[in-house]
């Protein structure tokens, strides 16, 4: 598969008529996307901005990364004490602040340095009161193949789509027209859970179903024993889907990394013209044709290249009839503890960091209603320590309303590209910041329930962005004049331009994003190729098989 994915040539994908579509991203949704488009007989065009850069043009970087990945491995930071592995964090994430400062205050960081993007290069601007920690992954795969993320697969509710408080507009659809989908992602994800879910969290399609661990099961009955009104679950997750392997497989796919799009051309007539990048490799600007354009590049990217896009050579023509692009900014508001708590009874293994143990609308804790508020959730990873002890984490997340302030918009300043960087403005309101309470408060109950030493409390929600969350933006309506994109995920002024991350959120709920996501870009896949939640995607083995047939 590795010379499917080799850099394709510019000449190639500078020919009007080869491409059927143009995908720009390469995380889960891009991926996933170009898996169903080219399984689908579409010839298709994958624009990442990923990029490695030869050595002597990132030489901090690079020993920075090389460092890093030879003593952050799990064995040797469980032996050590968490005072010694902190002190050694701080030391590293100091000499990689140089290029990445922001990026360093990531907490999955230290796994994958080379992985984050270069500051420098690829600045935004924000308020000057109003920080936002703006994490990105410029790889093939996106933020899924940083090895610490937390991969957590979860869906949203009937109430989620539909809010009862009326504080955020509903989606222009229900659980009922998703679900499907939802389904179809799952099938192909293959995710492991529990088989005892909670009335919160619609329950998903299984390919492993679990048994509580030992451990799991102590937790479990000592939460329940503590916390009448709690439904814990076993978290549900897997491991990255293999999309981009299964596109190349199917030899329809072309990919061009160090692309970073500026803009997209659409005509005067709203036909979708032609996609423009920086082509990092040769330093020039490029066009790319297709008749469909999917925006796969997250939120903010996302938007930025929608706020800088042309219709009929005019700028800033998008999004014109309801001023929604690039407002209604959100990112779960965060809180976490840490701490050292009680050996594990079972097996000492490290467990693998995805799994973890879910507590949804952990707010109804002492005697849950019918009818929750949006309330918070919380993930517990607990880790076995060679002392003996076990090491404590529990995260906690609630939903950021949609506020017309906190948004998104060009600023004049460039990166080292020549692009016009995003500005984010975006701050907590009263009732995020009252909510972050009412969360530090729940964590502290937590700990002290288990028995655990704390070590690290939030004092307040973490700065925007830190839970790597964020959704709206260009967000999905019923009508122009209320929403950036159509129930389909069609911008409304276009013909064939597309967005299938999470800047077309309406709200976000409390869970992990990302299997929403996913499937809202399956369901935009089916519209443009034809083909229902039932499609079933080959696997990289029968693509191998038919590709050492073809060759024999």
């Amino acid at each position: 598969m590795a010379v499917q994915l080799a850099q394709t040539d510019l000449v190639q994908i500078e020919d009007p008529t080869r491409y059927d579509a143009i995908i720009v991203g390469a995380g889960a949704a891009g991926g996933l996307a170009a898996a169903l488009l080219c399984a689908a007989g579409l010839d298709v065009l994958l624009l990442d901005a990923g990029f490695a850069a030869p050595a002597m043009r990132a030489p901090m970087k690079n020993l920075v990364s090389f460092g890093l990945r030879k003593v952050a491995r799990p064995g040797l930071i469980r032996m050590l004490p968490r005072a010694v592995v902190r002190r050694g964090e701080r030391m590293v994430r100091k000499a990689g602040g140089q290029r990445q400062p922001i990026q360093t205050q990531c907490h999955a960081w230290p796994t994958a340095p080379d992985l984050f993007v270069d500051d420098l290069d690829n600045p935004y601007a924000t308020d000057p009161d109003k920080p936002f920690h703006w994490f990105r992954v410029h790889a093939l795969g996106g933020r899924m193949v940083v090895p610490t993320h937390g991969r957590q697969y979860l869906r949203l509710g009937p109430d989620d789509f539909a809010p009862r408080d009326g504080r955020s507009p509903a989606w222009p659809f229900g659980s009922d027209e998703i679900d499907p989908w939802y389904e179809m992602v799952e099938r192909h994800l293959g995710l492991s859970g529990g088989a005892t879910g909670s009335r919160w969290i619609p329950p998903s399609l299984l390919s492993e179903i679990r048994s509580p661990d030992p451990a799991e099961a102590q937790l479990i009955a000592t939460i329940g024993e503590a916390f009448p009104g709690a439904e814990p679950m076993l978290g549900q997750y897997a491991p990255p889907l293999p999309a981009l392997e299964i596109a190349a497989g199917t030899g329809r796919l072309s990919c061009r990394q160090g692309a970073v799009v500026d803009h997209v051309e659409i005509g005067a007539d709203g036909e979708i013209g032609a996609v423009c990048f920086h082509d990092r490799e040769t330093a020039s600007i490029r066009r790319a044709v297709a008749p469909k354009v999917l925006l796969a590049a997250s939120t903010i990217e996302t938007t930025r290249i929608l706020l800088a896009s042309e219709r009929g050579g005019k700028p800033g023509a998008l999004g014109r009839a309801s001023d929604a692009l690039g407002r209604n900014l959100m990112d779960h508001v965060t809180a976490q503890i840490e701490g050292n708590g009680a050996g594990l009874v079972g097996d000492q293994a490290v467990p693998e960091v995805w799994r973890c143990l879910y507590l949804p609308h952990f707010e109804q804790r002492h005697g849950a209603q019918n009818t929750p508020e949006r309330g918070f959730g919380v993930r517990i990873y607990r880790v076995p320590k060679t002392t003996g002890e076990s090491h404590f984490t529990a995260v906690s997340d609630s939903e950021m309303l949609p506020r017309r302030e906190n948004r998104v918009t060009l600023s004049a300043r460039k990166d080292a590209f020549g692009i016009a960087v995003p500005h984010v403005s975006i701050e907590h309101s009263p009732e995020e910041r009252s909510m972050a309470e009412r969360q530090i408060a729940a964590l502290r109950d937590l700990a002290a329930a288990l028995e655990v030493d704390v070590t690290r409390l939030s004092e307040g929600p973490g700065i925007p962005g830190a839970s790597i969350h964020e959704c709206g933006t260009a967000r999905m309506g019923t009508a122009p004049e209320n929403s950036v994109v159509d129930p389909q995920g069609r911008v409304w002024e276009t013909r064939g331009l597309y967005v299938i991350d999470g800047s077309v959120f309406p709200s976000e709920g409390n869970q992990n994003p990302t299997l929403t996501i996913m499937a809202l870009a399956a369901r935009v896949c089916g519209r443009i190729a034809g083909f229902g939640p039932d499609m079933r995607l080959p696997d990289v083995g029968e693509l191998e098989e038919l590709r050492a047939a073809k060759i024999a």
